[in-house]
């Protein structure tokens, strides 16, 4: 019952969307000299749908998060190893001695260590997706090794 009132809200929300838009855009197309007011009207809609879009996303994947504790774990860990890598890339790889290439650019120390510091970062997370790419076939031709896939894991918690 719960489904199909959501689907039912939801097509409520897209036909609103839909009808408010179709008005703006005639407004434009109607009276183009005047159009700022209808742009900017419409700018602003677009704004206010973008934010409730990306409120309800983060809504949906927090409730989903924090109703599967082991999701939680493994995200908090993915979250620290990414947090690691870019520590390491900043303290450890990237340098502060700002480069000139342009003449018309002023990049100072601060701006390099962080530009330095995105680069190895990409350059790192890059190698290991590349890695895991080739290592994945020849991990799952060996076996799994006894462990539960993520399925598992949460067909066994709603039982």
């Amino acid at each position: 019952m719960e489904n199909k009132t959501l689907k039912l809200i939801t097509k409520i929300i897209v036909g609103a969307i839909a009808i408010i838009s179709f008005v703006l855009f005639i407004m434009i197309m109607k009276d183009p000299d005047n159009a700022d007011t209808a742009i900017d009207a419409m700018l602003n809609f677009t704004y206010l749908v973008l934010a409730f879009a990306v409120i309800a996303s983060i809504w949906v994947w927090l409730k989903d998060l924090l109703s599967h504790p082991q999701k939680l774990k493994q995200t908090a860990i993915v979250t620290l190893v990414f947090l690691g890598i870019v520590a390491f890339s900043k303290y450890v790889l990237a340098s502060n001695q700002p480069v000139h290439y342009y003449p018309n650019i002023n990049v100072d120390a601060k701006t390099s260590n962080w530009v330095d510091t995105g680069l190895y970062t990409f350059y790192i997370l890059g190698t290991i997706a590349v890695l895991l790419m080739f290592l994945s076939p020849v991990l799952s031709a060996l076996g799994s090794g006894g462990s539960a896939s993520t399925e598992e894991v949460y067909e066994e918690e709603a039982e």
